[in-house]
């Protein structure tokens, strides 16, 4: 009988704005803050996602929005009170970023991993030491990523099970894994949902 079990990867930090620091004088990286800075003039204001130099602490502002009136933003109040979950939306929306010319590096997010239907939630490296062992095979994974962080699907698979990237690669080659819609785990980066069928480990 397959055992079916859903998974959702939620990134702990957004990702990183490679940009050059003045103060350090040489391109760093600068983290979210998760907040947002609104400047008023009059009925209208500005507003910005506020960044940090990893390293000297140096702030950077990513505009988001320019010359509005409370009213024209239903996101006014959370940018008034720095919502953090509106600062991931924005520190993880390519697009916006791509059109703000930003160089995004994601290497340093991590991220936990929601297994449903028991709600536990555990640390993705060992959630897997504990799960696989105690794995009913085959499975079915019904993997879910709010959130776009180029995390390929083969080092999410390898550090779900506690297996290299190599056996996964390998374990995907011969059919023991195998994913709807069809896609190489080795090249395939997380988007949206994904459903992942596992008969070998």
């Amino acid at each position: 009988m397959r055992c079916e079990k859903t998974v959702r990867i939620v990134p702990e930090n957004a990702p990183a704005i490679i940009r050059h620091c003045g103060k350090c004088n040489k391109n760093m990286k600068f983290v979210c803050s998760n907040k947002f800075r609104v400047n008023s003039n009059g009925a209208r204001s500005d507003i910005w996602l506020i960044y940090k130099c990893e390293k000297c602490d140096s702030t950077w502002k990513l505009p988001i929005s320019k010359g509005i009136k409370p009213g024209d933003s239903e996101n006014f109040d959370r940018f008034i009170c720095n919502d953090p979950d509106l600062a991931r939306e924005y520190a993880f929306n390519r697009g916006f970023l791509k059109q703000q010319s930003c160089v995004v590096d994601c290497a340093d997010v991590k991220y936990t991993v929601e297994c449903a239907p028991d709600g536990a939630v555990a640390d993705a490296v060992e959630y897997t030491l504990e799960g696989a062992k105690n794995l009913t095979l085959p499975v079915l994974l019904h993997v879910e990523s709010v959130f776009t962080f180029d995390l390929k699907l083969s080092k999410f698979l390898a550090d779900l099970f506690g297996i290299s990237v190599g056996r996964v690669k390998k374990l995907a080659q011969c059919g023991a894994i195998y994913t709807v819609p069809e896609c190489d785990p080795a090249k395939h980066k997380i988007r949206g949902n994904i459903d992942v069928f596992v008969q070998q480990i």
